[in-house]
């Protein structure tokens, strides 16, 4: 089959995705079961993303040199073991190192599978087959939160179970693999030579390319939004008396709103114009996040998370394909790694702040903080990005 490369692709991020989203809320749960503040468990967050941000350029030059497959099955392999481990850990500390090593699994499946998306598609269709891409991962972030908070069950404010649900994420792990064995038209593309070039670009080059600095900060601001909002809504929960499965189930409605929005990218954009549906759907999602401020019961806070949801879901797909239209396809492996460098140096440092916010002023004022860092992104995306995107 002609395209069995996107559609093995598509499956394995779904299942994956859906592992590490079953993962991040019941690491949060752990954590607030073994006595973290609202500080410790926004610092948790942040090491998910401080050793990846360590290690995204070099990933670049990794998933140039070695392909993507191993980078794959890598990922895939590092979540079955992780979910494992997930189930015996009873320690803030031990808790806050696994997580660490969550990030760099999933910026290996990230990075290769955007790195896939951008160098094995024609130009025409980069925003409709990221579209797919990033409603595939929605689909696991929309299914996974639920079913793990449904597996997990529920004990007042807290997981009856977590050690239910991280068993799960693992067995949704080894179910990514499927893909490696069913199609044969997932593999390497390109040659010896070829990757050998990817693999010695350097990252200051890429960098100095028009667009890449606006577009990587925009992604930043997106990425590090929707990062805080999963693993600040079981803390609000807490806060408002909200079950841990209906969180799961407005965490699911959020990505699903996502994942609609997504799905109809590639139409949005051919009728619209790129800049145009990127520009309102991040001005329009500020203005809703500090109205979040005020959403205090699951129906107003599952109805807000819908409407952010399905709006911030069209920025992270429309800034790949940016970033993968302004550069050659020898660079677009490095290109994506970089961009994953800003998203991670964002959920390091947001995170932080949203905890320090949380502590004081409750988890609520996080989303005035988050309406602030997505309107600087709507103003960057407007006065900097050019006008064809």
């Amino acid at each position: 089959m002609k395209k069995s490369w996107l559609w093995a692709l598509l499956i394995n991020v779904a299942f994956a995705q859906a592992s590490i989203y079953v993962m991040r809320p019941m690491i949060t749960y752990r954590a607030i079961e073994n006595g973290a503040s609202g500080f410790e468990i926004g610092l948790i967050a942040s090491i998910y993303a401080l050793l990846p941000l360590i290690v995204a350029v070099p990933m670049g030059r990794w998933v140039g040199r070695l392909g993507e497959i191993p980078l794959l099955i890598a990922g895939s392999v590092s979540f079955i073991a992780l979910g494992i481990a997930f189930a015996f850990l009873n320690d803030v500390i031990a808790l806050a190192i696994a997580t660490a090593v969550a990030g760099v699994a999933h910026l290996a499946n990230v990075a290769a599978s955007q790195a896939m998306v951008a160098s094995r598609s024609p130009a025409p269709l980069q925003d409709q087959n990221f579209g797919y891409f990033s409603f595939s991962t929605s689909l696991g972030h929309t299914f996974g939160p639920i079913i793990g908070g449904f597996i997990a069950g529920s004990s007042g404010v807290l997981p009856e179970s977590s050690t239910s649900a991280f068993v799960f994420a693992a067995i949704l792990a080894a179910l990514s693999l499927i893909p490696f064995l069913l199609y044969r038209g997932l593999h390497e593309v390109k040659s010896k030579a070829e990757r050998e070039a990817a693999g010695s670009i350097k990252a200051r080059a890429v960098m100095s390319r028009p667009g890449i600095k606006p577009a990587i900060w925009t992604s930043l601001s997106v990425a590090a939004t929707n990062d805080v909002l999963v693993v600040i809504l079981p803390l609000v929960g807490t806060e408002y008396g909200i079950s841990p499965v209906v969180i799961g189930v407005i965490l699911s409605i959020r990505s699903g709103a996502a994942m609609i929005s997504r799905f109809f990218l590639g139409k949005s954009t051919a009728r619209f114009g790129s800049a145009r549906v990127m520009n309102y759907s991040i001005l329009i999602s500020a203005v809703l996040l500090f109205i979040s401020v005020y959403a205090t019961s699951a129906l107003a806070l599952g109805t807000a998370m819908a409407l952010i949801g399905f709006l911030l879901g069209m920025g992270q797909p429309l800034t790949m394909s940016i970033v993968s239209k302004k550069t050659p396809i020898e660079e677009r492996a490095m290109a994506i790694s970089i961009r994953l460098f800003g998203n991670r140096f964002g959920q390091f440092l947001v995170p932080l702040g949203a905890g320090a916010l949380a502590a004081p002023f409750g988890s609520g004022a996080v989303f005035a903080g988050l309406s602030a860092l997505i309107t600087s992104a709507g103003i960057v995306s407007i006065t900097k990005l050019n006008k064809d995107n």
